[in-house]
C-alpha cells in the first residue's frame, strides 16, 4: 500500500501527522512501515480565507496535489487539515484513488467508540464553522456539534494560527476555561477539529476530555496498511 498525504497545511501539522502514522504502526524493522508520499505544498492558499472571502482559491492546488500524488502511484490519499474537507468533492472529482475523509472517519470513530455521546463541543477554524462541514457530516450519524461564540471561535483561530508561526503560549488551563463555558458539568468532549490544534495538544499535554481527529486518520491509514498487508 502507497498513502499519498497532501500536507503544507500547515507544514508542521502535516509532520505532526507522519510521525502519529509512524508512532502507532507495529513494526520492527524499516520495512514494516508505510510507504508514504507527502506532498508538503505550501502553495496551497489559506482555506479559511477563502471560505471568509478574503483570500484566493485553494481548490486548484489541492486538486494538483491530490493528481500529482495518484500519478506516483497512491492507493490512498490522506489530508490533514479539517477545513480542507469542504472542497473534498471538488478534489474527488478529478482523480480515481480513494481519498480518505477526516471527518466521516471521526464521526464513525465516535459511533463505534462512543455510543452513548451525541454531543460534542468543536474546536475549529472560522473557516470549518461557517461552512458547517462537521454539522453536515455529524448529523447523518445522529451526532451533535455544539460550537462556542464568535468570541471564543476568534481566541480559538489565534491559537491555531500561532501554532502555524511555531509558538505555543496556550496553556491547558486555556483550554478548560474555554471548554467549561459549553461543557460545564455535562459528559461533553472536545473535538479537535484543526491540525493544528492537534500539534498543540501534543505540545502541552492537554488535559480535558477530547478527540482528536488527525489521530482517528491516522489510526485509519495504518487499518488499512495492516489489512492490505493481511491480504497480500
Amino acid at each position: 500500500m502507497l498513502l499519498g498525504i497532501i500536507g503544507g497545511m500547515g507544514p508542521l501539522a502535516t509532520c505532526d501527522f507522519f510521525q502519529k502514522i509512524i508512532n502507532i504502526t507495529h513494526a520492527d524493522k524499516d520495512q514494516e512501515h508505510l510507504h508514504i508520499i507527502i506532498d508538503n505544498n505550501t502553495n496551497i492558499p489559506d482555506r479559511t480565507d477563502y471560505i471568509l472571502g478574503k483570500g484566493e482559491d485553494p481548490r486548484i492546488e489541492l486538486i494538483r496535489s491530490a493528481i500529482r500524488l495518484e500519478n506516483m502511484g497512491a492507493d490512498y490519499i490522506a489530508i490533514p487539515c479539517n477545513t480542507a474537507h469542504y472542497f473534498y468533492d471538488d478534489i474527488t472529482r478529478y482523480i480515481k484513488v480513494k481519498v480518505l475523509n477526516m471527518i466521516e472517519e471521526t464521526a464513525l470513530y465516535l459511533k463505534d467508540t462512543c455510543p452513548e455521546n451525541k454531543d460534542y463541543l468543536l474546536l475549529a477554524t472560522k473557516g470549518t464553522y461557517e461552512t458547517n462541514v462537521y454539522d453536515n457530516i455529524f448529523q447523518k450519524f445522529g451526532l451533535n456539534i455544539i460550537e462556542p461564540n464568535d468570541k471564543d471561535k476568534d481566541a480559538i483561530m489565534d491559537w491555531i494560527y500561532e501554532v502555524k508561526s511555531s509558538k505555543f503560549d496556550v496553556t491547558p488551563r486555556d483550554f478548560e476555561i474555554l471548554t467549561n463555558k459549553y461543557i460545564k458539568d455535562k459528559d461533553i468532549p472536545a473535538i479537535l477539529g484543526c491540525t493544528e490544534l492537534s500539534t498543540l495538544a501534543d505540545k502541552i499535554d492537554l488535559t480535558i476530555k477530547y478527540i482528536d481527529s488527525m489521530d482517528v486518520l491516522a489510526k485509519r491509514c495504518v487499518e488499512l496498511y495492516a489489512h492490505t498487508s493481511t491480504d497480500s
